[in-house]
């Protein structure tokens, strides 16, 4: 690999920070966004996995694989987590070393799976009170791993990745079973069973985990909108209407319930919008409200210097709790309450 090329083409970025790394910004040539490099090690971005919309054809047309282990979808914070210098680390999507899970994974101690295994990372979706996912309750945060990649920053296969998280006593996201692609019945009734219980979804692997799709369930699709619509203009491209086309799709395959599925589609999409529409034509914009606890005040430094231009944040509160700092803000979405507020009072657009 060319690295002064991808410097040169500003897709390799040097960091100097607790831990000095460089930063794959962009893919460059067979290198993933968020590929890191320490020194001489390098830690491979998260590849991308497929989604497939409809079970049966969807396996069918991806997944080459007889058998295949079911795990749930957890919707967190995507992380890799690993050992530097004697440190633990943790490392966003994007290749940003994130002060924030940093603090939380050292708290969990993986120490022992890393004086074992150094040159390995554990792949993981941080949920729980993040500055990126919703408060949650009985809890602060929990790390659930989902991969984990050997020190040529290779996925290893499944089972020997679950052998290595029960002797090292590593949280795993839910494991669903081993199943035959064939055993469509089986499948189904997993994936009715995730939706009933408001689970996002299910990640099928071939026992060598070098085949992995990808599918979600409507309840988790219509959460989303829900918890999105009065935000719609921060919203990506495309965020909506895919939610909408999938558990279209999904509703249809499993001869589920249309009406009461559009009911609800309907509620997710006004509620929340709705309750913010006085606070946007008052000027006040629209938000989503967090809450986290850290050891170490400076994090809260580094938080906001991670946040994207397009949110604005407000604290609510700021109190000592024990040796820690509690933190409740309101994460201010720009774009969507500027343009809300304009409409509100008067504004016209020509369609």
């Amino acid at each position: 690999m060319d690295f002064e090329a991808a410097k040169k083409k500003g897709r390799l970025v040097e960091h100097h920070e607790e831990l000095n790394y460089w930063r794959f910004k962009e893919d460059f040539h067979e290198v993933l966004r968020g590929t890191v490099i320490i020194g001489n090690r390098f830690i491979s971005g998260f590849p991308k996995i497929k989604r497939i919309f409809t079970l049966e054809k969807g396996l069918a047309k991806n997944m080459p694989a007889e058998d295949v282990y079911v795990e749930e979808k957890i919707d967190g914070f995507n992380l890799r987590v690993l050992s530097e210098g004697g440190k633990t680390f943790a490392f966003s999507r994007g290749g940003f070393l994130d002060a924030f899970s940093t603090e939380k994974v050292r708290g969990i101690r993986f120490e022992s799976f890393f004086k074992k295994y150094p040159k390995y990372t554990l792949c993981g979706e941080m949920i729980g009170n993040t500055p990126y996912t919703f408060p949650a309750k009985g809890y602060d945060v929990k790390l659930l791993v989902f991969d984990i990649l050997d020190e040529e920053s290779k996925l290893i296969p499944v089972e020997e990745k679950y052998s290595l998280l029960k002797k090292f006593g590593i949280i795993s996201v839910p494991v669903l079973g081993k199943l035959k692609t064939s055993d469509l019945k089986k499948l189904k009734q997993i994936a009715l069973s995730i939706n009933k219980d408001k689970k996002e979804g299910m990640v099928l692997k071939s026992s060598d985990r070098k085949h992995v799709v990808k599918y979600v369930v409507p309840n988790s699709d219509i959460e989303d909108i829900a918890h999105a619509s009065h935000a719609l203009f921060n919203m990506p491209a495309g965020f909506f209407h895919q939610r909408v086309l999938r558990s279209a799709i999904f509703i249809r395959d499993m001869s589920l319930d249309r009406k009461k599925y559009a009911e609800e589609l309907g509620q997710a999409f006004y509620e929340k919008l709705i309750s913010q529409l006085d606070g946007a034509e008052a000027g006040e914009g629209v938000f989503d409200e967090y809450e986290i606890s850290i050891k170490d005040v400076t994090i809260w430094d580094k938080i906001l210097k991670h946040m994207g231009k397009e949110v604005r944040i407000e604290v609510v509160f700021k109190r000592e709790e024990g040796g820690s700092t509690r933190i409740r803000f309101k994460k201010k979405y720009k774009d969507t309450g500027k343009r809300l507020h304009e409409f509100l009072n008067g504004k016209a657009v020509e369609d």
